[in-house]
């Protein structure tokens, strides 16, 4: 006799941003690092980078706290890192440390890359154990730090992956000082795509303090900064528990990521999805979705937020673009499914049948209209 079984799952998990951390003591933030009641061991894994300018501190931070840790683990950052030999290797610690199952979560420092690569030998490690991360990059704290996503790179970006968020990501803007301009851009194109896509109010606070915020690094604490931060984060957050394994696959969020993986890694993601958000916004328009004022806005925005509106990569053949578009309606159940603007900032809707001549006129429009936006 056949039968059928229906279990649900239930997830819980939390996303901060909390100035001063590496300063934090156990009375500011008692559960930095999880439950420390049943055990006080915890494997640090950290970014080359971070663990350069900030290691002492987070070795300090740790023994504030009590953790009782081995050497951290330092792991490259990029995207070549992002694969399974960087995954074995942090398996390889974990078994060397006796990581259990429950109650002793990783605790990842770095950026979208440490997060994806950390997440998933967490999620593969014994059927998945738990991790805390640490977003030191801008589009690690908006993009990456809480999310369910976790992945490697396999022959194509993120081919290989898993659903499995963290039990908590901090974040702390005082990290984003030290990032060059260019990663600061990287993290402020995913700002640009929550204003467009999910975010109404955020598009105007971007017009009037993008500028300067980007300029400072985040590192004031003005109402105008910490309300970019903190409305980015709570809109992907929203967006992301809604809809958290993607079975529905008309999701705001992919707006910039349906065109962007041809791009990449000749552009970094954040340039790639600003690229790809402008040239289907000139979709958008050529259908009339979107008026010509609202177009030229969002185009203004990237130029007043200093974001890309052109690329050489755009100047190869549209069919590249076209391919992974064909590749990202195998990700959506076989359908386009391209979130492009709708009607004003905030809202989209879905496109399908998006072919290689529109792609082209695309490319035509937004190369005349980047230059004089």
């Amino acid at each position: 006799m056949p039968a059928t079984f229906t279990a649900h799952l239930d997830l819980t998990w939390t996303a901060n941003i909390h100035p001063g951390l590496l300063d934090a003591k156990p009375r500011d933030y008692p559960d930095l690092f999880g439950p420390l009641r049943t055990s006080t061991r915890r494997l640090p894994i950290i970014d080359r980078r971070v663990h350069a300018i900030y290691g002492k501190k987070i070795r300090a931070l740790l023994a504030r706290y009590g953790i009782h840790h081995p050497e951290p683990l330092v792991i490259p950052g990029g995207e070549a890192a992002k694969c399974a030999a960087t995954v074995d290797r942090i398996h390889r610690h974990m078994e060397t440390w006796g990581v259990p199952r429950f109650g002793e979560p990783l605790l990842i420092w770095g950026g979208g890359v440490a997060h994806d690569v950390g997440g998933y030998a967490a999620a593969t490690y014994r059927r998945g154990v738990p991790y805390i991360v640490f977003a030191t990059t801008l589009v690690c704290a908006i993009d990456a730090m809480f999310a369910l996503k976790v992945a490697v790179n396999s022959h194509y970006k993120n081919r290989v992956g898993s659903y499995h968020p963290p039990t908590a990501a901090h974040a702390d803007p005082a990290f984003f000082a030290t990032l060059d301009r260019g990663q600061i851009l990287d993290g402020l194109g995913e700002v640009f795509k929550v204003a467009v896509a999910l975010d109404g109010d955020l598009f105007p606070l971007l017009e009037q303090h993008g500028a300067r915020v980007t300029a400072e690094r985040f590192q004031s604490d003005d109402p105008a900064t910490l309300a970019i931060l903190h409305r980015s984060i709570a809109a992907m957050g929203v967006e992301l528990s809604g809809n958290p394994f993607e079975h529905d696959p008309q999701r705001a969020s992919y707006a910039g990521h349906s065109l962007s993986p041809a791009m990449e890694p000749a552009l970094s993601h954040g340039a790639a999805v600003v690229l790809d958000l402008l040239l289907t916004t000139m979709i958008a328009w050529r259908r009339g979705v979107v008026s010509a004022p609202y177009r030229d806005r969002i185009v203004t925005l990237a130029r007043t937020l200093g974001l890309p509106r052109w690329h050489p990569v755009l100047e190869r053949s549209p069919l590249t673009l076209f391919d992974a578009l064909t590749d990202t309606a195998r990700h959506r159940g076989g359908r386009q499914l391209v979130p492009v603007p709708y009607g004003e900032p905030g809202r989209v809707r879905y496109l399908d049948g998006i072919g290689l001549t529109e792609l082209q006129r695309a490319l035509e429009d937004l190369h005349d209209a980047a230059p004089r936006a």
